[in-house]
Parts: C-alpha cells; structure tokens; sequence
C-alpha cells in the first residue's frame, strides 16, 4: 500500500503482485479500492508466485518501473530481468539493523524500547533490530534488565489483547528462524531465553501454530551466518563493544545499511556516531518515528533508491524538458 498511494497520486496505473503468503490481505485491500470509488483498472492485482507471475511482469516491456519490497536474491534477479529495458527500479530490501547502547544511555527507555524494536510483529519488520551492541561496563545490567523485559513480551493469539506477537509467516520460515538459533548454539553460542529454553504455553486450537518466543543470544562471533543473514524472526544477538570506533565498526559490519538505532545521551556523540552508520535510517532514544514526508530506502545490500514524500514523487514521474521556438 506504500507503494500503490503514491503511484496512483502522481497520476500512474498500477499492477500489484503481493507475496504469496500474504495474498489474502492484498485482496482485502483491494475490495476497499472499490469501496472507496476507485476507477476499474487504476490498482490491479495479480496472485501468484514470483518465479510465474513475478517474473512475468517485471520481464515485460509496458512496465516501466519496478517497486519492488522483498529479499536481496530476489532483487538481484530483478536487476537482470529488467536492465535489457533500462527500467527504473526502487528496491527496498533486508536489514540487519544493529541497536548501539551507550554507558550514559536511558537504561530503562533502551530496554523497553529495544524489546519493541527486536520483537514487534514477530520480528517480521524490515526495520526490526536485530543486533544489539552494548558498551561493555553496562553490558551486564543491560543483559539481565533486557532478558527479564523479553520474558514479558507475550506469545500467542493474535485475537487475545494481552499478547504481542502472533504466528509467523509459514512452517518454512518457523523453521528457518529456529535453524539459525540451532547454528547458534551449535558454534557455542548461548541462548539466553526464548527458544529451547522457556516453554510456550498456548490454548488448544493454536497447538499447531508457527509460533515462537522471543529469543535472545549472546556469545555470537560477528563473522557467523547468525550476525550476518537476515533472520526476520523474533531472534537478536547481543554482544558488548569498548568505544566509539568499535560501535561504528561492528554495526557497519554486515552487507546490509537499511536502520540503526543509537542511544546516548551525548548530543555531539549522536551526530558523530549517526553520521558515521551505513543506514539509510537512523533513530537515536527512539525507533520508528516515521514522518511519511521523509525518504525511506536502505545503503549496501538493503536496496536501491528512496520513497516518501519528493523522492516518491520523482520515482513514480519522468522530467520532460519542452522548447519552444516563438
């Protein structure tokens, strides 16, 4: 939908192809289209996978413009689908944002905070922390503080108020969240909570649903496939640092520069250490305060171009120069 609104505003059709695992809420979308007066032909959607109907249309010659939200492989299949037709491309992709927590940090608002940033939605938000960097002389009451935060953070049905996340996606991404925390383990790593050491009590009808605690993993070589790939589950790695420069290193350590999140009381740090982060976003005492006017878009790995506000208006329009000879 953050995609469809300002294509259609700055005069645009749109042909719509959601993932396969959330087709049923694109088509409610759609039905809202039409209830709200929307021409026929304006939004169109199209169901399938990506390698049928994905590749279809972003291989076809009257599509000029390419938006796409989804993973790096996918994006680069993209790219050489597209390049013989010079298309414009906007691609927003994966994340493996690092929280950096400073000694003179709100201890209590990082923590609670970085519960919400690192858990939200089952950890299936792009913009969802993933690894947490703590200065090394609050490293162990940060850990113990956000441990006993994770373990209130509530598992279960999504129609229960009381709880905060819900299933995951499908079987196949439950079990590849758990396969990273199983790697994890497996190269000495150590769980702290959640997965394989707390039980998830849930009601009867939802036995067989792809739910998951809250996990929380310490011990994690920077090198290993867990601090690099995107997991985009309820799974992050905290590990401690010795300085600025360490901080800066390790959150710039991954392929991926989609957001960051900074804490530090220290107004000069912020700037320093702000300006200094490979993320096309960064927070600092604070996560996801969206002002939909400013541009959205990643560095590195984490995509191509920016949307919101002006940048969405030049991606979804072309400048045409016009001389006229009196």
């Amino acid at each position: 939908s953050h995609i469809i609104a300002p294509a259609v505003a700055t005069g645009n059709t749109v042909v719509a192809k959601p993932s396969e695992m959330t087709s049923v809420t694109a088509w409610m979308m759609c039905k809202l289209l039409e209830e709200a007066g929307f021409p026929p032909g304006v939004v169109n959607m199209v169901f399938g996978t990506g390698p049928r109907a994905g590749d279809a249309l972003v291989g076809h010659p009257d599509v000029p413009l390419v938006s796409f939200t989804g993973s790096t492989a996918t994006a680069q299949r993209i790219t050489e689908r597209s390049a013989p037709f010079c298309k414009k491309l906007s691609l927003e992709l994966g994340g493996k944002n690092p929280a950096i927590v400073f000694s003179d940090a709100d201890l209590d608002q990082a923590v609670t905070t970085t519960v919400r940033s690192s858990f939200s939605n089952q950890g299936e938000i792009c913009l969802c922390t993933s690894r947490i960097y703590v200065e090394r002389s609050i490293y162990p009451e940060f850990l113990k503080k956000f441990v006993a935060a994770t373990r209130e953070w509530k598992t279960g049905s999504p129609s229960d108020p009381d709880n905060n996340n819900g299933a995951l996606v499908s079987r196949e991404h439950l079990e590849k969240v758990r396969s990273f925390v199983t790697l994890a383990r497996s190269e000495g790593a150590t769980v702290l909570c959640g997965e394989g050491e707390d039980p998830l009590v849930l009601p009867e009808r939802n036995t067989s649903g792809y739910f998951m605690r809250p996990t929380v993993i310490t011990g994690v070589a920077e090198s290993s496939r867990v601090m690099q790939d995107e997991i985009f589950g309820p799974v992050v790695c905290v590990n401690p640092f010795d300085g600025e420069d360490e901080a800066v290193a390790k959150g710039n350590g991954v392929r991926y520069g989609l957001a960051a999140t900074v804490w530090t009381r220290d107004v000069g740090r912020v700037h320093r250490v702000a300006r200094r982060l490979e993320a096309g976003l960064v927070w600092t005492n604070c996560w996801l305060v969206r002002d939909l006017n400013l541009p959205f878009g990643g560095m590195k790995n984490s995509g191509v171009g920016r949307e919101g506000g002006r940048d969405s208006y030049h991606f979804f329009t072309e400048v045409k120069t016009i001389t006229v000879k009196h």
